[in-house]
């Protein structure tokens, strides 16, 4: 499973947690209007296909920012976590913008621990240590640009520990978020 979307789908919170939903970037809409371009490419058969322009690390740090000002924001309320986290950073290019992913990632993984109710902080436990295992494993590599696709990055955000307190996020976050917004018709 690649750690790049397994993060994205957290950061989308959707029911198909860790699944992989990030594949796509950041669009530049999320406050940091024209800090992104685009690049737009035709093919011969007429295939049009539109990639971002990699970002400077001043505006790669704004998106990040902006991000993490929003996990705080949401302070350990699941349902507002959720909701303020569905668009992850764009793809780092530099290893300065994986250091700041990594940070970012390791922030969100606290704080959906910390959101966890009572009965379920010893599961929360493992994502805590899936974030520092992360930037460990990073620093240890001096942030490549290819970290997010690499075996190291899968390791720290896998095993039974983790897997079981993804399982027990997607529980929680079903229970109690999608519970709030399901409305049940006048009979």
């Amino acid at each position: 499973m690649n750690t790049r979307r397994s993060i994205g789908a957290l950061m989308i919170a959707s029911l198909a947690l860790f699944a992989g939903a990030c594949s796509s970037d950041s669009d530049g809409s999320g406050g940091s209007e024209g800090s992104s371009k685009k690049e737009t490419t035709t093919t011969a058969a007429e295939e049009t296909t539109t990639t971002e322009a990699p970002l400077s690390d001043a505006d790669y740090q704004v998106r990040i920012e902006e991000i993490s000002t929003a996990i705080t924001g949401a302070g350990t309320d699941l349902c507002a976590l959720s909701a303020v986290t569905t668009d992850g950073p764009p793809t780092p290019t530099t290893s300065a913008q994986v250091q700041s992913a990594v940070d970012l990632y390791a922030r969100l993984l606290n704080a959906v621990a910390d959101s966890f109710p009572a009965e379920s902080a010893a599961k929360g436990e493992a994502l805590r240590t899936a974030a520092t295992t992360l930037q460990t494993d990073a620093a240890a590599g001096e942030y490549p640009v290819d970290f997010f696709e690499s075996e190291t990055s899968t390791a720290a955000l896998s095993g039974e520990g983790y897997t079981a307190a993804m399982t027990e996020y997607q529980t929680i976050y079903t229970a109690t978020c999608e519970a709030a917004t399901t409305t049940v018709p006048a009979g």
